[in-house]
This record gives C-alpha cells, sequence and structure tokens, in this order.
C-alpha cells in the first residue's frame, strides 16, 4: 500500500464536501412526530428491555411472540401495497419500523438528526485530537485495528430502550461487514450497568465491536448529541463524518443498502492504494476531568425518543 499525503488529502476531501455541511441545532422537533395507534407501536418492557407490542385483543405481547405478530400485520400490510416488507426474525431492530404504512408521519418527514451535524467534518477536528473514552469494558482496540476501515461511532445509554434495541444489530454488521468496518459503542452509563441491563443484550465476552464507557459523555457533548442513540460513520481517508443518526430510524436506517454503498468508494481507494497506512481515527482512555463531568449534558426522556411515539420512559 503506497503511502498518501494525508492532510493534502484531509484538504481536498473538506474542501469538495464543504458546500453539502449543514446544521440541525434549534430545529423544533417535536412537530416532525406524528401519533401512532396503540396496536401499532412498538415499545419496550420496563422488566426485560424486549419489544413489546399490544395485541389485537387489548393485551401486551412480548418478545418472541411480538415478532411474529409484527411479522404477521407485516405481511398484510405489505400484500396491500401499503407498507414496507421487514423480516424481524432476521433484522429485529427494524422493529420501529416494521408494522408502519407508507403514509405515517414517521415514514413522510425529513430526516431528523438529534444532535448538531457534523456531515462532512473531519473528526479529529471535531473532538480536537482523538476520541475520548474512560474506559474500555471488554477488549481495546490497537491502532492498526481500523487502518484502511471505516468506523462507526454509536453513543448511548443502559436506560435508553432504543438503544438497547440497536446492540444486536451493532453485532450484526460488525461480523458482516469485518472486511470494511469497525464498530465502536460509546456507553454513557458505567460498566456494571451495562453488565446488569434487564434485557441482556449484551454479552461483554462475546459481541464483536468494541465497546467503551465514558461516563463524562465527551464525544457526545462535542457533537451536541440531545437524543439516544445516535451515531456517526467516519471513512478512512482523513476521517470524515460521512453518515450521521439513529442507525434504525424508520426511511433513514444504516441498512445494508446504504453500507454497501459507501462501503464501495472506500474498496476502490483500498484497491488504488489511496489510503494512508495509519488510521486517522484514534481514541485515547482518560477519565474526565472534573470540569468536564460538571459539564456533561444529561440528557432526559424528553430528549429521547423510541421512534416512533412518544419517548422512552
Amino acid at each position: 500500500m503506497k503511502r498518501i499525503n494525508v492532510e493534502n488529502e484531509k484538504r481536498a476531501f473538506l474542501r469538495k464536501s464543504k458546500s453539502l455541511r449543514f446544521g440541525c441545532a434549534g430545529l423544533a422537533l417535536a412537530a416532525f412526530f406524528g401519533g401512532v395507534a396503540c396496536g401499532d407501536e412498538p415499545t419496550a418492557s420496563a422488566d426485560s428491555g424486549e419489544v413489546c407490542v399490544v395485541g389485537p385483543n387489548g393485551e401486551i405481547v412480548c418478545g418472541d411472540e411480538a415478532v411474529e405478530l409484527l411479522n404477521a400485520e407485516n405481511a398484510l400490510v405489505a400484500s396491500s401495497g401499503a407498507g414496507r416488507k421487514i423480516d424481524l426474525s432476521k433484522t429485529p431492530w427494524l422493529v420501529e419500523s416494521v408494522n408502519l404504512p407508507d403514509n405515517h408521519p414517521a415514514l413522510l418527514r425529513d430526516r431528523i438528526v438529534w444532535a448538531d451535524s457534523y456531515l462532512w467534518c473531519a473528526i479529529e477536528d471535531v473532538v480536537g485530537g482523538a476520541i475520548p473514552v474512560e474506559r474500555w469494558a471488554n477488549k481495546a482496540p490497537k491502532p492498526e485495528d481500523f487502518v484502511g476501515k471505516y468506523v462507526l461511532v454509536e453513543m448511548w445509554a443502559t436506560w435508553c430502550p432504543p438503544c438497547r434495541r440497536s446492540l444486536p444489530y451493532l453485532d450484526f454488521i460488525a461480523k458482516k461487514y469485518k472486511d470494511d468496518l469497525v464498530v465502536v459503542s460509546i456507553c454513557e452509563t458505567d460498566e456494571e450497568a451495562i453488565r446488569n441491563m434487564p434485557s441482556g443484550r449484551l454479552d461483554l465476552d462475546k459481541v464483536e465491536y468494541f465497546v467503551a464507557v465514558d461516563t463524562g459523555r465527551r464525544l457526545a457533548n462535542k457533537l451536541g448529541v440531545r437524543g439516544i442513540p445516535h451515531a456517526i460513520l467516519l471513512e478512512p481517508s482523513v476521517g470524515g463524518v460521512v453518515w450521521e443518526g439513529t442507525p434504525t430510524a424508520p426511511r433513514y436506517e444504516l441498512d445494508d443498502k446504504t453500507l454497501e454503498k459507501i462501503f464501495k468508494i472506500g474498496r476502490k481507494m483500498k484497491e488504488d492504494g489511496r489510503l494512508p497506512e495509519v488510521s486517522p481515527v484514534k481514541f485515547a482512555a482518560s477519565e474526565p476531568t472534573d470540569e468536564e463531568r460538571a459539564t456533561r449534558r444529561n440528557v432526559g426522556t424528553n430528549d429521547v425518543k423510541d421512534v416512533p411515539g412518544e419517548p422512552s420512559h
């Protein structure tokens, strides 16, 4: 692989994309959300964190039975041509959008980013160097793990139901795209909370991605994150943000089709020897300072949306 001038590549990347950068701060976010009927709304069980729905007779249905019920209803909607066909047995993280008709407000609204937008910015410029984490909850990545690969960084918390539902998705894409992608999740609650999650959705010893803890919430604060889970996808040439948002949001899921389109560019750059020998994406473990802890943004239930519908509780 030949060596390139990273600074020149970075300047060219940012110059070409500068006109595409946009900001999302100050949006009247709630105005974009429409209601959803009880029978259609996926929720999370307070005890287990499992996907739950209201059944045809008003009963609460959770777990595998809820998946079967939603798939059956989804098949009917899809056969009528009024909705999208999604197999929850294969992609359970898409439960938020599985049973929505095409005219549902969640599918008609413009894309919402629950953070300030840093699309087309280099991550080192946003954080002032390496991405800070407090500690690694499973294994610490090595610098060579990131070379020539995209890096997906998701910020989340154990108390957030849609965050917990996204965890199997992170493991799925980490395994499927291991030649193109490294996944890092940064939890703003501590390691004990991760290990004691009622949903049991994250086995730190088995997942294929890196799990970090940062109770100072430093990256999330830098990005202005006010709704979780929030993720950024960083490309391998200069560490530019090429995707941002909620990976499971209706109509804007970070699905296979989107990932393949993005990875195609990276694969071509690798083939042409245009990727640097040292990844521009770096992480550094350190304790948050007292000032950083004091300025931490505390996301509450009014900030976090259990998409679609009302805030999570």
